[in-house]
């Protein structure tokens, strides 16, 4: 009976959460990095949660799985309209026949449950490797609810090439550190490579 002898390649995989909330500011940048800091497992000793950056060893096809979970902080026009309204002295809300100016202003003829605000932002989360986004999702956020992006990409990959997620959205708020809907992961699949 004859064997073939075959060359066993290190399995490489792995998978980090977030540990602690990120707080994310339009204003001040394009895009950040998501710091996943906790490393559940590291089979090729090949990610580095210091840097949150997958860096192979072996050429190969890597399946790469990240997510984010972010919270939009509520914004000002929110606040603000808030305040007027609880701050207004008209019965408008009562008896609906209010005729100052913020009524004027704020209320409409018809009634505003039935019509929503559609005001909102848009959030993205991408697979950067070496500098340039592979694979990018893109989403809608409503004013202050949270929302959970999800990426993945199947990528022919270089030993030494360094993968990271990025994030962006054009509202402020806080990537949430929980581990079931913020992390990133990779495997390599099997391949001739």
């Amino acid at each position: 009976m004859c064997h073939k002898k075959h060359d066993l390649v290190r399995a490489s995989a792995f998978r980090a959460n977030k540990n602690t909330p990120q707080l994310y500011k339009a204003e001040e940048t394009p895009s950040v990095k998501v710091l996943y800091q906790t490393e559940q497992f590291d089979l090729a000793d090949e990610y580095n949660p210091h840097i949150s950056t997958f860096i192979p060893t072996k050429d190969g096809i890597y399946e790469i799985t990240a997510k984010v979970s972010f919270r939009p902080s509520k914004s000002k026009s929110d606040d603000s309209s808030k305040n007027k309204k609880d701050n207004c002295k008209c019965d408008y809300c009562r008896k609906n026949s209010c005729k100052c100016d913020y009524c004027k202003k704020s209320h409409s003829s018809k009634d505003k449950k039935k019509h929503p605000s559609k005001e909102g932002s848009v959030a993205s989360i991408s697979i950067n490797v070496n500098g340039d986004d592979l694979d990018i999702v893109n989403d809608f956020l409503e004013k202050s609810r949270p929302i959970g992006l999800s990426v993945t990409a199947i990528l022919k990959l270089q030993a030494g090439d360094r993968v990271q997620v990025l994030f962006s959205a054009d509202a402020n708020g806080e990537i949430l550190a929980e581990a079931p809907l913020t992390n990133f992961q990779a495997a390599r699949f099997p391949s001739p490579m």
